[in-house]
């Protein structure tokens, strides 16, 4: 059973149901129990900040918000995840020129775990398994 990193742009694309249909069968499994969602909290803090900022559709972004905080938090299939050691270890290495992309690479690779993302930058690492399109 593999584990996937949610990226920004995949947890947002999932909550307006507008995911390819590759990604989309990922988070289907998930649903099923027969893999497990990784979300870091580097993403939760992007999602808040672009909520904030008002660049999704909603009336209310802080109850949007908290709404998904806890949606996520009640899911089986979803763990919040943070930078441990050896993610921490893979970040120092990294050559990803963004702080939140090479974040999320860094737990990736220290997880063994593929990346649900449309993202050029980490789309073209080499080193990194990306699943979108």
């Amino acid at each position: 059973m593999n584990d996937y990193i949610v990226d920004t742009i995949a947890l947002v694309s999932y909550l307006e149901n507008d995911l390819p249909v590759p990604a989309d069968k990922i988070f289907k499994l998930a649903e099923q129990n027969k893999c497990k969602l990784l979300v870091p909290e580097i993403v939760i803090g992007e999602f808040i900040y672009i909520c904030l900022k008002g660049r999704l559709k909603t009336s209310n972004p802080k109850s949007l918000i908290m709404e998904v905080l806890i949606s996520l938090d009640a899911c089986r299939y979803v763990d919040f995840t943070g930078m441990d050691t050896d993610a921490w270890e893979e970040f120092l290495e990294s050559d990803i020129r963004e702080l939140h992309d090479r974040m999320i690479c860094s737990i990736a690779l220290s997880k063994n775990a593929i990346v649900i993302t449309n993202d050029d930058d980490i789309m073209k690492n080499g080193a990194i398994e990306t699943v979108w399109d």
